[in-house]
């Protein structure tokens, strides 16, 4: 899916695609296509793992 912005999890990165969960607009780096939510929604449901690469501007946490 094509949208435009900035990611809304780490507000630097062009969003290049859109949660279907909670509708946030994200980069790349924080969208799970195996689940077609962003890397919020997937850990709050425990689906998929840590998505690929580091993002410089975003902690990330696991419990």
């Amino acid at each position: 899916m094509s949208v435009g912005g900035l990611c809304q999890v780490c507000q630097s990165a062009g969003a290049d695609e859109r949660c279907e969960r909670c509708g946030a607009v994200v980069c790349a780096d924080h969208y799970e296509p195996e689940f077609d939510v962003c890397v919020e929604c997937a850990a709050e449901s425990g689906a998929g793992d840590e998505p690929d690469g580091d993002h410089p501007d975003v902690d990330r946490h696991r419990f």
